[in-house]
């Protein structure tokens, strides 16, 4: 396991995700959404963000075999650059991992590229000038993008008093659109993560009171949204995944124990 630098200055992230298994998923998203409550905690706050990940390693999966991974966020107009490790599952279903996110710049990736020691790119013939997008630029440094996927998030905060309280954690209700070569694939679930020093607690609570409320039509899933989609990719190119999605390209329930097998 990798030591983390201490420069990147990585945080703690707590969360819980639970895939929505319904022949009607967009109705279950409709029902979670309008929630004002969850067991003991009310939900504050609406808004929807529209977010684009794009995520990188370097040919050789430098990144991957150090359980690193790497991703440049678009959300509307801000761009910021992810790192998350160290994962570790909790026996209630949650996951707990070291996690990075701060603006992007220039200066920001070429910190990131130095810490981890990713080897660096054969230079070319010609010197070419610092690109300006983010991307661009992870791509001069010897790091291939290895998986996009575009997100529409409703977001809802989780707090334990009156209007106006902290918010202890958030809940994220995502519709997930891979996108693998041009082949689109849409999942569904909901995130719960800590947003405090109770945050864990917190986030167990709301995670069992959904499942209480659903029963199956929420499962907890331990893999996180790039090892999700690594492992459709690989059902995708042995021919394995036709049958386990719908007429709108959407994973069916049967799908998540296939891709549980191989992850």
């Amino acid at each position: 396991m990798v030591r983390l630098p201490q420069a990147l200055g990585f945080g703690r992230e707590i969360e819980s995700i639970l895939l929505i298994l319904s022949d009607h998923p967009q109705e279950i998203v409709r029902k979670i959404a309008e929630k004002t409550s969850i067991g003991d905690y009310r939900l504050v706050g609406e808004k929807t963000k529209l977010l684009s990940d794009t995520y990188f390693d370097t040919p050789n999966h430098f990144l991957s075999h150090r359980k690193l991974n790497l991703r440049i966020r678009m959300d509307n107009q801000d761009r910021w650059i992810t790192m998350k490790t160290h994962p570790r599952r909790t026996l209630w279903g949650g996951m707990v991992r070291a996690e990075m996110e701060v603006p992007w710049s220039h200066e920001t990736i070429e910190k990131v590229v130095s810490e981890l020691k990713i080897p660096p790119q054969p230079l070319g013939p010609t010197s070419q000038p610092t690109p300006l997008d983010p991307i661009e630029l992870l791509k001069s440094k010897g790091l291939v993008p290895i998986q996009h996927r575009e997100t529409q998030r409703q977001v809802r905060g989780v707090t334990s008093g009156p209007e106006g309280s902290p918010v202890l954690a958030e809940l994220d209700i995502d519709s997930v659109l891979y996108d693998f070569d041009g082949q689109k694939i849409r999942l569904f679930e909901v995130e719960v993560e800590s947003k405090s020093e109770k945050g864990q607690d917190i986030v167990k609570s709301v995670t069992k009171s959904l499942k209480g409320e659903y029963g199956p039509l929420l499962r907890s899933w331990r893999h996180g949204k790039l090892a999700t989609g690594t492992g459709i990719a690989r059902l995708l190119k042995s021919g394995e995944l036709r049958p386990l999605v719908d007429a709108e390209n959407r994973l069916l329930p049967a799908a998540y124990d296939r891709l549980n097998r191989i992850l």
